[in-house]
């Protein structure tokens, strides 16, 4: 039996270190090919890889590519945002949900005939906490992993995290290969349904049908996937047939390909937010929950999504995607007289609204002149992520922010010790803290729900909308992912008749 501990140390923010272990491996057992399924589809997309090497690679890019294509997790992800069998075709949870068994599928392979097993897991939760890959944030509550038999893995944790099965869906829960010799940064070896043909910088990734597949075979035989800067350029290839499907494309050419015949436009769901928050420390106006109250009921959230073009009003901290997601938009509905009545009973300064300018000038000052219209002033400063990140994160000089929250399972970042925010409330970090001691999914989402209407009711943020993409694709081509497609787009099921 391997046993690998995890000696977690806190040093300011967080930091973790792991102790080294030595794994043994199973002989590969090399996969009989099965015939090379036929077909090709290229794929339009906006934001290109710096690398394939998705331990190290922060972003989307890298996983949007590779993760469920030629990466696998140890759970998988469907396309309700749930954690699903995968490499673990089942799961055991203790009582008090601390200990969890999974229990892996058989012969399972990586792409080059590598047998994958239980040791494979160890070395990879170690591999991503010792060297701080991308994920290993998300395991702060992990104590041990050992296997208990060639396809049997144990997690121990020193508190509860019912959310680990879907982390394990995630960077966190990618199995590599501990004898692979590959050059992470061009290419990459995992037990998915794709192999990495070739990839050059500034090149489109090509993958090939890994004809050697464990799971279900791909359906098609290559996808090249093709990124473009400019949305309307990648409109006029999928016009001419260039590329086969565009994931996503912009609200203005989404409208235009709808008049195209032979071409299917769709929204996706995703988990992606724009939020207004407040700063809320102690020496801030917006420190009074009735001054965050008002500037909610001021503020046109339909407008701003009719705007937008390709989103959805919100209303509190976890969408659609998400466990505890309830519809709290009607909680401070529209209602400038109503807002321009509370404040009146402050004497207001010029309020400082600060915002990354890659959001665009439009939702700026729809804010500034809601606000104005109920009695609030406020100054707009567009400027760099780099500024923004100075001023409003690190300075915290500002009152009022734009911003957007790229990932899910994130509605705790309000009530953490460090967010820029500045928000305190104890009753509201008791219901967050009860949600994460929850020991069934059940009393999780129902704890979460509970956590995120009394913190949307005392508003450290307005929730103005969740992304909703575009994505535009001939009508020959069947399978397309239809959820997260910016961070995770799974193609072994796409056909184009």
């Amino acid at each position: 039996m391997i046993v690998f501990l995890v000696a977690l140390l806190v040093f300011g923010c967080g930091g973790y270190a792991a102790y080294s272990m030595i794994v043994n491996r199973s002989a590969p057992s090399l996969p009989i090919p099965g015939a090379a399924p036929g077909g090709s589809i290229t794929i339009g997309l906006t934001t290109a890889p710096e690398s394939l090497d998705i331990r190290k690679q922060d972003g989307d890019a890298v996983a949007q590519a590779l993760l469920g294509n030629v990466y696998e997790t140890l759970v998988q992800r469907g396309e309700d945002n749930t954690a699903q069998p995968g490499i673990a075709k089942s799961w055991d949870v203790s009582d008090d949900g601390l200990s969890y068994t999974f229990h892996l599928a058989d012969g399972v392979t990586f792409s080059n005939g590598d047998q994958l097993n239980a040791d494979d897991v160890v070395y990879s939760l170690q591999q991503t906490l010792q060297k701080q890959y991308v994920g290993a944030s998300d395991l702060t509550n992990l104590a041990s992993v050992k296997t208990a038999g060639s396809s049997t893995v144990v997690i121990k944790l020193s508190e509860p995290m019912p959310q680990l099965p879907w982390v394990l869906s995630g960077r966190a829960g990618i199995i590599y290969d501990e004898t692979a010799k590959v050059n992470y940064t061009t290419n990459a070896i995992g037990s998915g349904p794709f192999t990495v043909e070739s990839w050059k910088k500034g090149e489109p990734i090509t993958l090939k049908a890994n004809t050697s597949y464990w799971g279900t075979k791909a359906k098609i035989g290559t996808v090249v996937l093709k990124y473009f800067d400019d949305a309307t350029a990648a409109a006029s290839e999928l016009k001419s047939g260039d590329v086969q499907a565009l994931m996503p494309t912009d609200a203005t050419n989404a409208n235009d390909l709808k008049t195209q015949d032979g071409i299917t436009v769709a929204q996706t769901e995703s988990t992606r937010k724009v939020v207004l928050g407040f700063n809320s420390s102690a020496d801030s106006l917006f420190s009074d929950a009735r001054v965050r109250q008002s500037a909610r009921m001021a503020i046109d959230k339909n407008a701003i999504v009719q705007a937008n073009g390709a989103a959805e009003t919100l209303g509190g901290p976890i969408p659609k995607l998400d466990p505890g997601y309830e519809d709290l938009t009607s909680l401070y509905p529209l209602d400038q007289a109503k807002a321009k009545s509370l404040v009146s009973y402050f004497r207001l300064r010029t309020m400082k609204l600060v915002y990354p300018s890659s959001l665009g000038e439009q939702i700026g000052q729809t804010i500034k002149n809601d606000l104005a219209a109920a009695g609030i002033p406020v100054e707009v400063s567009m400027v760099d992520d780099a500024t923004w990140q100075q001023t409003v994160v690190q300075d915290k000089q500002f009152d009022l922010t734009i911003y957007t929250m790229d990932s899910s399972h994130d509605a705790g970042d309000f009530v953490a010790r460090d967010n820029f925010l500045q928000y305190t409330n104890a009753e509201v970090e008791s219901l967050y803290a009860q949600a994460q001691a929850a020991t069934t999914n059940d009393d999780y989402a129902n704890r979460l729900k509970e956590y995120a209407r009394k913190l949307s009711e005392d508003s450290p943020a307005d929730w103005l909308y969740v992304e909703r993409p575009w994505v535009a694709y001939k009508s020959t081509v069947k399978g397309l992912p239809t959820a997260m497609v910016d961070c995770y787009l799974p193609l072994a099921n796409v056909t184009v008749g």
